[in-house]
């Protein structure tokens, strides 16, 4: 009986651990700090949408298939944050209502041909 309680206790342990290393999306990725907007959020089409890299990564975006162009971009290095903002004389003056996909195109500055990436879908209102 103490063994079995031994073995339900520890495996508890294993899964608040690996639960606590997971953020509050589910994201299990040291290059990923924070997805903009979460997944399954509902935002405004007017939002910014994008994603936060852990230092030392660049990344690109594509919304619903369609990347956007870079000169659309704001990308802080210092913070290795790249986002898009619709707006007045860009591919998306406002975000198309319903659901949509977000994929960024991450990588290591230091190994830019060595790409990796992350989907997921937020409802716009």
């Amino acid at each position: 009986m103490f063994t079995l309680l031994l073995v339900v206790v520890a495996a508890c342990v294993v899964v608040l651990f690996l639960k606590a290393s997971q953020d509050d999306d589910g994201i299990d990725n040291q290059a990923i700090e924070r997805l903009i907007p979460l997944r399954d959020a509902k935002i405004l089409q007017q939002e910014t949408i994008g994603i936060d890299l852990a230092p030392g990564y660049e990344g690109t975006l594509a919304l619903n298939g369609t990347p956007i162009p870079e000169d659309q971009l704001t990308v802080v290095p210092q913070l290795n944050q790249v986002t898009f903002t619709p707006g007045p004389g860009k591919d998306y003056e406002q975000l198309p209502s319903g659901q949509s996909c977000l994929v960024a195109t991450y990588w290591q500055s230091s190994t830019p041909a060595q790409t990796n990436t992350q989907t997921w879908c937020f409802t716009v209102l």
